[in-house]
């Protein structure tokens, strides 16, 4: 299996990287060069990490996300500040931005078979949250970066990947360590090839379906028709019930995950971090991939009834 380096074409007006933490490390590092980043306290580790490993002298703040994932952003982004938004899970966020002298990054990883507004200054998000590809981040706007030298050892671990394990390593490496480069052509490949319409709907009827079948807890959130959802998020009544769930699934070779545990950092320097933590306790995500069908989702509700 060849992994190539190709740089995308000169008349496209986005910007390809192998990931979307790259894509942000990018325009934190080479295009905004802000002194603060305001980060909401419900959130991936990515971002934590970027700033952390290669601009620890950022200043990192922190604002917080209720239970209805309302963001509470601060009044004012000031000259030589950022803020960071994200729709979360493919649900448009509708919180107010603030007023802004700074820049406003949009994270459309979740959100990218969604149809939706966009008003960040900049961009941007990773294809590997929606697309099955071994690596890929973009911005939507034209650069022309110098890309670091790397041998896209995380992205050989995930196409040899025999399950969710070994997925697991290729994103702890990326944790340990990354470099900003380029995509490789499979995943440039499978990205300009997507059928969006197929796997929109696919996603879509997936969700409705397990919101529909599910016996236990509640939808965190209820789609609108033009939204793709990125996973099924459950919300149980207790921490017990959920990972008790999750034990009872994974032993039926059903994969789910955690939105997300809470960084470290959040939780020294959080503002109001209460209701990220109580989603944290009660969330458990089932997967809608495309390449899932209303079969799938029919054993993982039987699965759910029998637990």
């Amino acid at each position: 299996m060849l992994i190539a380096s190709t740089l995308p074409p000169h008349h496209t007006e986005k910007t390809f990287f192998n990931s979307g933490r790259s894509a942000f490390a990018f325009l934190v590092g080479e295009v905004i060069k802000p002194k603060k980043v305001y980060l909401p306290s419900y959130n991936d580790w990515s971002f934590i990490s970027v700033l952390e490993t290669r601009f620890p002298f950022i200043e990192i703040e922190y604002y917080p996300v209720n239970r209805e994932l309302t963001c509470c952003y601060p009044q004012y982004v000031y000259k030589n500040e950022t803020l960071v938004f994200i729709h979360y899970f493919g649900h448009q966020n509708s919180s107010k931005l603030p007023k802004a002298e700074g820049t406003i990054l949009e994270d459309i990883s979740h959100s990218y078979m969604s149809e939706i507004n966009h008003t960040g200054d900049y961009i941007f998000g990773s294809y590997r949250k929606i697309l099955k590809v071994g690596d890929g981040g973009f911005i939507n706007s034209y650069f022309n970066p110098i890309y670091e030298e790397s041998k896209k050892l995380d992205t050989w671990l995930r196409y040899e990947a025999k399950d969710w394990r070994d997925m697991r390593e290729a994103e702890n490496m990326i944790d340990r360590n990354f470099e900003i480069t380029d995509m490789s052509s499979q995943a440039l490949s499978i990205v300009l090839n997507a059928d969006h319409d197929l796997i929109s709907n696919r996603r879509q009827e997936n969700d409705k379906f397990l919101n529909e079948n599910i016996s236990v807890g509640r939808p965190l959130l209820v789609y609108k028709k033009n939204e793709c959802p990125l996973v099924h998020n459950r919300i149980l009544e207790t921490q017990k019930e959920r990972d008790s769930l999750r034990r009872y699934l994974a032993g039926k070779k059903i994969f789910t995950a955690i939105h997300w545990p809470t960084h470290n950092s959040v939780k020294h320097n959080g503002n109001d971090i209460d209701d990220t933590l109580w989603i944290e306790n009660h969330i458990i995500s089932i997967p809608v991939s495309h390449d899932y069908n209303l079969n799938d989702m029919d054993y993982i509700c039987e699965c759910i009834k029998k637990w």
